[in-house]
């Protein structure tokens, strides 16, 4: 008999898309419940995450059965601690969204009476990100994936324009990333019968010569990698972000190209051993996207742009940071009962870093968005001196950029600090030239970020040249208040936070 919580997981699914036909139904009655209702439902289902991760930490992962089906043959939804964490961080971060939605987006949208329309599809969104998060099941993971993927590109190309070229390349790069993961399930159904991310596991170690499993291998890195925007596969980011509205860049940035991060290490570790050498992978591409993107954000005007950007950063370190893992791992010849030292710290890194990214960056995109709301312009030259006015949107942003840059003792500092002493550890213990390459540009991207960040900063809190305004509405600017607040309280008490994020890296790692 299963408790209450146990079944969360399907309940989160269910009440979010109900609540998308709701929201269609109501929107036609009165246009301004709309956002009320979106918001009323993150809340019951972040309520609802929280009471999952506390069971999952205390009585251990939920398994439960659609229709009752015993996998393989049903679908399962299965949350351990580290989908329970991702899943706490995406709604918590979409409830800040929707909040700050209520305001900024009557003006964004160029057709107000569209609102209801717009908060359809955002909740078709969460829908999306949720079930990615919870299902044990590859092919059920790809139709969430494809969910997630359709909301994004409307919800980029709501603000007509230029917004819907942007969404064009977003939606083609995304296609190819999608067919690309769907061809890996297939090749894998191929030759194992079985979609469950469990079952797989247990099949799929004789057949690891297989070129078909080697195929499949190398397309969940290329389909996922476009999802999470990892360079090279990274063009549709840059372009996407500056033309959605603000929210939606927040939760682009936030979190979806993180809950495309959790696909990845969650197909890679669970169903591929180590001998893959997708470490090395991992490491190549997130070095290379941090150097790459560093040096182009640098040179950025466009505010938003700009943050574009140090989210292909961002997504480097964390990258990094599984791919240490995993080098580690494979590094070691002996079979293990428990991930190395290093390894764990490096996952854990990575983990709070998704953590600390997602409310910083998300912080970021809205204060620009109120910002925009208020000059009308998103051009770095033309606002100096702008935090002054709006003080609680420019000290919010601050504590979010230092945060991002990494400054004690904010929450930025703590998932930086894990993943650069994890490659300190891993040197000293492993050894070799590709781990102390790694500690190299890894500190210098580190470094180097901080240069735009203060840039950045002074521009709102110190030069002067922006016209005078005034603070932007309350919901706008309660939303960037409430990030910066945790930024600054995650960083001065984060052990818990720490072994939150150590708990889900050892979900990933435990079974290597």
């Amino acid at each position: 008999m299963l408790s209450p919580v146990e079944h969360f997981p399907v309940l989160i699914i269910a009440l979010s898309l109900l609540s998308a036909f709701t929201i269609l139904v109501a929107g036609r009655i009165n246009k301004k419940s709309c956002c009320f209702i979106s918001i009323a439902t993150i809340l019951v289902q972040l309520l609802m995450a929280i009471f999952i991760l506390n069971h999952v930490l205390t009585e251990g992962t939920i398994h439960y059965w659609l229709g009752g089906w015993m996998p393989p043959w049903g679908i399962e939804y299965l949350v351990d601690a580290l989908n329970a964490y991702i899943l706490v961080i995406l709604l918590f971060l979409g409830l800040i969204c929707a909040i700050h939605a209520k305001s900024s987006i009557e003006h964004e949208l160029p057709e107000p009476q569209k609102v209801g329309t717009f908060y359809v599809i955002y909740q078709l969104f969460i829908t999306g990100l949720c079930g990615i998060t919870v299902t044990g099941d590859i092919f059920n993971m790809y139709v969430f994936l494809e969910i997630l993927s359709l909301a994004a590109y409307a919800l980029v190309a709501s603000k007509g324009g230029i917004a819907l070229r942007a969404s064009f390349i977003y939606l083609i790069m995304g296609s190819i990333g999608a067919c690309f993961f769907l061809m890996g399930i297939g090749f894998l159904y191929s030759v194992t019968g079985s979609l469950n991310i469990h079952d797989l596991s247990l099949l799929l170690p004789p057949l690891y010569g297989n070129k078909v499993v080697q195929a499949a291998f190398i397309f969940f890195i290329v389909g996922l990698g476009v999802k999470m925007a990892i360079f090279p596969l990274h063009t549709w980011l840059p372009e996407a972000h500056p033309a959605a509205p603000s929210p939606i860049s927040a939760m682009l940035s936030g979190i979806m190209i993180m809950v495309g991060f959790y696909a990845l290490i969650r197909v890679l570790f669970t169903l591929f051993p180590s001998y893959y050498n997708y470490g090395l992978i991992l490491l190549i591409l997130g070095l290379l996207s941090m150097t790459a993107a560093n040096f182009l954000a640098y040179f950025q005007n466009d505010l938003k742009r700009l943050l574009a950007y140090s989210s292909i950063v961002n997504m480097g370190i964390i990258a990094t940071g599984a791919g240490v893992a995993a080098y580690i791992i494979s590094s070691v010849s002996e079979p293990l009962k428990a991930p190395p030292e290093a390894a764990s710290l490096a996952m854990t890194g990575a983990l709070l870093h998704i953590l600390s990214h997602g409310v910083g960056k998300a912080m970021a995109f809205l204060g620009s968005g109120n910002i925009h709301g208020s000059i009308h312009t998103r051009e770095l030259s033309k606002m100096g001196g702008i935090g002054r006015d709006m003080s609680f949107t420019g000290y919010s942003m601050s504590v979010g950029l230092l945060s991002l840059l990494g400054l004690p003792p904010l929450l930025g500092f703590w998932s930086k600090f894990l993943i650069i002493m994890s490659v300190a550890l891993a040197i000293k213990s492993v050894g070799g030239v590709v781990l102390t390459v790694t500690f190299i540009l890894l500190l210098f991207n580190v470094i180097y970020a901080a240069a735009y960040y203060l840039r950045v900063t002074k521009v709102l809190m110190i030069e002067s040249g922006a016209v005078r305004t005034h603070e932007a509405p309350f919901p706008m600017v309660f939303a960037v208040s409430v990030f910066a607040v945790f930024c600054l309280i995650g960083g001065l008490f984060p052990i818990s936070l720490i072994r939150l994020a150590g708990f889900a890296a050892s979900a990933i790692l435990g079974g290597v």
